[in-house]
This record gives C-alpha cells, structure tokens and sequence, in this order.
C-alpha cells in the first residue's frame, strides 16, 4: 500500500526503526528502538544484514511486527532484505523513503538487494511492502541529491509521456504520483521482473558500471546510462538522430556525461539480467531486451 502523508515519528513507538546514521541526526531519530546502518552502499553487506537479523532477534521481533526503514534506497534495500530472510519474511516494513531516487523508485516494487564482490544488487529478493511518501523530506535534499533523483527521473520521463508532461521542471507530488503510479502498473503484472517491468532498468546496465568505476551517486550514473544506452539505440537503428538528439541534451542538463572505455564496459558482464556471455539491454524505443556481446558494445561505444 502506497500512502501520501506526513510522517511522524511518534506512530513508530510499537516499531523497529532502521535509519542511516545521516538520516538519523537530521531527523533527530533516536531510542532503544532504532537501529543505525552505515550511510550509502556501506550498509549493503551480508556483514550488515547478519547485524540487523540479529538485532531483529535481541528485540523479540515476532511474525507479523513492523519495522519501518527510514532512509534512501540503501537503508531500504538492506532492511527489507534482512525482513524478507528474518523468520521467513513473516514481518512487515513500511518504507519511509527520505530520498527524491527513494520516492519514486526504489521504495516501491518490493524489490531488495545487497552487493556482493564489487557486484551491485548481486544478491537479492522480492518482498512486498508498504510505503509511505512524505514529500517533504526532499526540502532537506542539496542539489547534488536532487539532481541524483532527477537522473533516475529522466528514466521516468523517457519511459512515459504522461510523466514528461506533468514534469515541468519541478518536483511536485503530482510527478512523484505519476511515477509510482507507472512503476505499479508495470509491477502488478510482472512482480518479479519476467516480462514488462524489465523496461525499469533503461540505463541501468551501462549506469550501474559507472556507479561503481567512477565512484558516481546513482541517479547521476544512470543518467549517463541513459545516454549510452540511448547512444547504443541509435546506432543500432532502434531510434532516431532526433530522438537521441533531445534526451541526450536532457542528461547533459543533469550531469557531464564522462567517457567510457573497455574497462568501464567489462563490468556490464556481472549485470544480473545478463544470459550466459551476453548482455542484456533495455533500449529505446520500444524498451524491449536486447542482447548484445561485450565486443558489439565495446565496438559501438568506445569507436566513434
């Protein structure tokens, strides 16, 4: 369940509260129910996950308590993970995505992940679980944390007319609604990412290489994914000069696009959609898989 409201700490008090130790001093979140997590990819180790099982367990959580994970997208894919293995996933979770990426992406779908090996989101499970949207936590963001969200946007928007059209260059409930709303339509049909929910991870393959080669946030990386990847289409003949032409412009409003090369390009192949030695693309326009080797990628991209 998607809720739109104010999020007040004191609804928490019968709740396991998992919060970033960032989040946690800006919000003044404390107490003998919270439990800190390291900020960012830190927290996303088995190590910690182990740690949060394991405080789940010092705390008596029982089948169906709460626990409320209070962060960015980090602080909710490890604590859902933790929730989706602690007593065979027979908890609940709220999300409280505090993050503009969080928002309108990774809070909502039930998917969970850690990273494993230098691998984002190697490891991972669905879990399903509430959400709720508190779009005034986004008044705290800086700029870079609100341009990280509008790379993830940017998907959005490429993803959807309806979505670029209510965005006016402006973050308003109204473009987070529209998102969530997109992101629902294509999970209720496709909960574990078979068929049409796969179109989510448009710039994900090339994004999440940069994420971690060039030690990039993640709204940031996926919007030079979305230029590669639409880069990629184009010269497969899958979309038009003009088409690259205007969202090219439109990642560039959002970041310098930084060059790739075959080392960067060599990570593609630990992306979990991969089959065997080949990649897996969702390109434009049509968002369907294409499979590609690494030598057609590193060829349409590093030559000209």
């Amino acid at each position: 369940m998607i809720t739109y409201k104010q999020f007040n700490l004191s609804d928490c008090l019968n709740s396991l509260i998992v919060a970033d130790e960032y989040v946690a001093r800006l919000y003044g979140i404390a107490g003998d129910n919270v439990y800190l997590l390291p900020r960012g990819e830190q927290a996303k180790t088995f190590a910690e996950t182990e740690n949060l099982c394991k405080w789940f367990l010092s705390k008596n959580l029982g089948r169906n308590g709460r626990v409320v994970a209070v962060g960015g997208g980090s602080v909710g894919d490890v604590t859902g993970f933790a929730c989706s293995i602690y007593k065979r996933g027979n908890v609940n979770l709220t999300h409280v995505p505090t993050t503009l990426i969080a928002q309108i992406d990774s809070a909502v779908g039930g998917k969970t992940a850690v990273n494993l090996d230098g691998v984002k989101n190697a490891v991972g499970t669905f879990f399903d679980a509430d959400t709720l949207i508190d779009i005034g936590f986004l008044q705290t963001l800086d700029n870079r944390q609100i341009l990280s969200g509008c790379g993830e946007l940017l998907k959005y928007r490429m993803l959807c007319t309806n979505i670029d059209k209510v965005y006016c260059g402006k973050i308003t409930e109204d473009v987070i609604r529209a998102c969530v709303d997109y992101k629902l339509s294509l999970c209720q049909v496709d909960m574990y990412d078979l068929s049409s929910r796969r179109a989510l991870n448009f710039g994900h393959t090339v994004g999440h290489a940069m994420e971690l080669s060039c030690n990039l946030p993640h709204g940031i990386a996926v919007a030079n994914g979305l230029y590669y990847e639409t880069l990629l289409a184009h010269k497969l003949g899958m979309c038009s000069k003009a088409y690259f032409t205007k969202w090219s412009a439109e990642a560039a409003k959002l970041t310098d696009i930084l060059p790739v090369n075959k080392e960067i390009l060599k990570l593609v192949t630990a992306d979990k959609k991969n089959i065997g030695n080949l990649i897996c693309f969702v390109l434009p326009n049509d968002f369907r898989q294409t499979i590609l080797s690494l030598e057609q990628v590193i060829s349409l991209l590093c030559c000209g």
